[in-house]
């Protein structure tokens, strides 16, 4: 029961991103956007995105396709190849007299207003795991040009991690000797 109930809410999560992603499509279509830009290479986000950029791309190319409008139906050749020319005479003045009306979609008020909070905590999100990335990229660095080697000395090692060497004199002063090792001094 419990997975059946975990796939159906999968599959509402992902008709929801889907008719999302067509509104987005629509809304942004006169637009350019940059799929460079460092929101849309957030960690959480990066596979729908990327799922979001190849619909946008099969989007663009059906645009593309059914830009121009369909060529004149050709009524008469089609007499001359069918025995039943009523029904194609039939076809031809339905077809001539047809209007039909335009198909357009609203965007729901509320589901615009969560998107739009979504994308905006996305930002955040992004601007955080940016600020993550560069303190990453230090202490990497750092780690990197205090690496120790045969030539580091004890001096070096208190200099790069004051914390141990503080650890270490505590001990020292409680007599903790063997603390670490896990032989009691007491």
């Amino acid at each position: 029961l419990n997975l059946v109930s975990i796939n159906s809410n999968r599959l509402i999560i992902m008709s929801q991103i889907q008719a999302t992603s067509r509104r987005v499509a629509r809304n942004l279509a006169h637009r350019k956007v940059d799929w460079s830009a460092d929101v849309w290479k957030a960690a959480p986000i990066v596979n729908n995105v990327n799922q979001f950029r190849a619909w946008v791309s099969s989007a663009e190319g059906q645009a593309e396709k059914y830009k121009a409008a369909p060529d004149a139906i050709d009524f008469a050749g089609a007499k001359s190849k069918v025995r039943d020319t009523e029904m194609v005479d039939m076809l031809e003045s339905f077809y001539k007299t047809a209007k039909p009306a335009a198909e357009t979609h609203e965007w729901d008020a509320e589901d615009k207003a969560f998107k739009t909070q979504h994308f905006e905590q996305v930002k955040e999100q992004a601007a955080v795991y940016a600020e993550l990335k560069e303190d990453l990229l230090k202490e990497i660095e750092f780690q990197k040009s205090t690496r120790t080697t045969a030539e580091t000395t004890i001096y070096d090692l208190m200099c790069n991690n004051p914390t141990i060497h503080e650890e270490i004199e505590d001990e020292i002063e409680r007599r903790e000797w063997f603390k670490d090792i896990g032989l009691n001094a007491k």
